[in-house]
Parts: structure tokens; sequence; C-alpha cells
């Protein structure tokens, strides 16, 4: 991967192509990227090296290629049955839920982890500026409290119409690169 490009240099080459795509960096690194694949709803995000991104629901859910990587992500235990297990998606300002992942660490090693999770929604709506467009979102922080004592910490950018994540910062797993993206052309 290499180092990302500006933000106005994001817009126009986004704006050039007709596909969809996220502005997506890993550790600082990364660029604008264009939908591989997708099934149901997990999508495939490539890099010019072959890494490769998976969101489910546009949360992240794995990575290969890539340093350390995520290996899986599941979600249980969600605190608002009107989620349909994507915490982001309820109506609830404050849902719990739990957290498992499996990673593998620059040292080879692979990892296992469980978290007490919340997401806490702000009530207000901010202009957030994405790559295309301008939206009124609604800003999420997510609270990992992993098993082993640590936490780690995100924020997820929402339409607090119906919970579509448009924009994503996250620490995913103790010790983890931070991963960030924003859609550029929605999918």
């Amino acid at each position: 991967m290499a180092a990302g490009f500006s933000g106005n240099e994001i817009s126009a080459q986004a704006d050039s192509i007709p596909y969809a795509s996220v502005d997506l960096h890993v550790d600082g690194y990364g660029g604008l990227v264009i939908l591989a694949s997708q099934v149901a709803d997990l999508s495939y995000w490539q890099f010019r090296d072959g890494s490769t991104v998976a969101l489910q629901d546009g949360y992240l859910h794995s990575s290969a290629g890539l340093e350390q990587n995520l290996i899986d992500t599941q979600i249980s235990d969600v605190s608002d049955s009107g989620s349909d297990a994507h915490p982001w998606r309820g109506n609830a300002a404050m849902v719990t839920y739990r957290v498992t992942r499996e990673w593998k660490s620059a040292d080879g090693y692979t990892h296992r982890g469980q978290a007490d999770a919340s997401l806490d929604c702000d009530t207000a709506v901010e202009d957030v500026e994405l790559p295309l467009m301008s939206l009124k979102l609604q800003a999420c922080r997510e609270t990992l409290a992993w098993d082993d004592g640590t936490t780690t910490y995100g924020t997820l950018w929402r339409t607090p119409e119906d919970g579509r994540l448009w924009a994503v910062e996250t620490q995913p797993w103790p010790g983890a690169p931070t991963f960030d993206w924003q859609v550029a052309r929605p999918w």
C-alpha cells in the first residue's frame, strides 16, 4: 500500500471513476479503492498490491495481505432487537453487544479476543464532508472492552434514518493499526 492522496486528489479521482469506491487507509497508508466483489452485505475492497479489506454492512469484517490481518469478526448479543444483528442499524442511542475477533499479528501469531462493546450515538447530526458529497451524519463512539483488560475505540458516522455507515475510524483489536474509510461513491 502507498501513502494516501490528499482530500482534493481523492475527490477528483473518485469523481472520474463510475464505480463504487471508498477512501480507505490502514495505519495511514491507502487511498481510493474500488469495490472488487460483493456477496449479500459483505463487500471486498482490494488495493493495487492485492491487499484486501472486507466490510460487512460497512463495518470492518476482515483483511488479507496486510502486515497484520483481521481474520474474522463476529457480533452477538445485540441489546437493541431492532438492529438485525448490526448494532449501528438500530434506533437506540446506546447499544451493547459482544465482539469476537481473530487476527494475525506482524510476528505471524494468530490471536483470538472477545470484547464487551458499546455504541453510544450523538442525538445531533453534523455535516461531514465525504469525497463526493456532504451528508448530515450522526457520530457513534464504539468502545471495545477486551477480556484481557485492554480497551480499543472507534467512531462510526451513520445516517440516523437508516443507520447506514458512511465513514469509520477504528482500532479493531488491541495493538492493531488504525483502519479508517469513508464512502466516496456508494454501492
